[in-house]
């Protein structure tokens, strides 16, 4: 007996092809860890998603988290967003805790984030906006504050890289409007803040983000600036960053001027400090009887391979100290032995 196969109805085809190209919201799951913080009440939490390839860490106040349940040694809570909602299930308590949790990203979300013009919203990046609080409202103050269109990748890496909303709008705050927002995602990645940037400009230095961010790359803090001040150095943030470059702390300063090399110019420490020169050969020389030697002596000293037992040698042979020209002279002709 011969059975036809009946065509599949066109509506019917429709119908399959429509719901094929719907995305569905799946649960992310994988691995979570949480800590109570020790500087205060807050706790620290640790996500990795089950494919092993990403962790998320942030950290809480308490009270965000919901249904805390302890029942012996297992807990379960949950952290509800309005991107999605985070449940955990582990053994511990709210002060050390480990397990699994699930996240359910939010249909409804989904929809008013493609509203805002947001497309290939996905559930991993809900998962990322869900994790850091953001709301819909959240996500227009954030667009009205970047100067670029922001796209979904882009607000992803913003919040990734620790630039959402409450960085953006301090250094909105601070002065720094209007930026795109790959702009505040680089100032953020070199460690620029807002509270930097005010520090920076109580001290005198107003400066451009690109400044703050060079700076910041080569170890100029306020906190270095005051210090360098404190030793008699008050200049612009240029002769700073050399200082840094090359090694010249506040600490030198203050060490080779208590030796006798006070209110010297900057450039001068960064010179002897790129020679060799610091205060333990200093006081080495001095020990071994040659004092009352200038900044540039004791540059052509140390250039020289000049070291303490080589002046003492010296002594030896004029039975008194000679002088930094003799010393030298001595040493290029190699009459005495290193």
């Amino acid at each position: 007996m011969t059975h036809s196969l009946r065509p599949i109805p066109r509506f019917l085809l429709s119908l399959a092809l429509v719901v094929a190209a719907v995305p569905l919201s799946a649960q992310m799951d994988g691995a979570f860890t949480l800590r109570q913080n020790d500087r205060d009440d807050r706790v620290n939490l640790n996500l990795q998603l089950a494919d092993g390839r990403s962790n998320h860490g942030r950290t809480f106040d308490r009270a965000e988290f919901s249904d805390v349940n302890p029942t012996g040694d297992r807990i379960t809570l949950a952290l509800r967003r309005a991107a999605g909602n985070f449940t955990f299930e582990g053994r511990g308590t709210m002060e050390r805790a480990s397990g699994s949790y699930d996240f359910a990203p939010s249909p409804d979300f989904r929809r008013e984030m493609e509203r805002l013009g947001f497309r290939d919203v996905e559930d991993n990046a809900l998962f990322v906006l869900a994790l850091d609080g953001l709301t819909i409202a959240n996500v227009k103050q954030l667009q009205g504050l970047v100067s670029d269109k922001l796209d979904t990748p882009q607000l992803v890496r913003l919040i990734n890289h620790g630039a959402g909303l409450r960085y953006v709008q301090a250094m909105t705050d601070g002065g720094f409007k209007n930026l795109q927002s790959a702009d505040y995602r680089r100032a953020r990645d070199h460690g620029v803040s807002a509270e930097l940037a005010r520090e920076m400009a109580e001290l005198g230095m107003k400066l451009p983000l690109d400044e703050l961010v060079r700076m910041r790359d080569h170890g100029v803090s306020a906190e270095y600036v005051r210090a360098m001040r404190a030793a008699g150095h008050r200049v612009g943030h240029e002769e700073l960053v050399r200082a840094r470059d090359h090694g010249v702390s506040a600490d030198f300063v203050r060490k080779m001027a208590d030796l006798g090399y006070g209110g010297l110019a900057l450039s001068e420490y960064i010179r002897m400090r790129d020679h060799g020169v610091s205060p333990d050969y200093v006081e080495a020389l001095r020990d071994a009887g040659l004092s009352k030697v200038s900044s540039s002596e004791l540059v052509r000293l140390r250039d020289h391979g000049i070291s303490a037992s080589y002046v003492r040698r010296t002594k030896e042979l004029f039975k008194e100290t000679p002088s930094v020209e003799q010393i030298i002279r001595l040493r290029t002709r190699g009459d005495i032995g290193g």
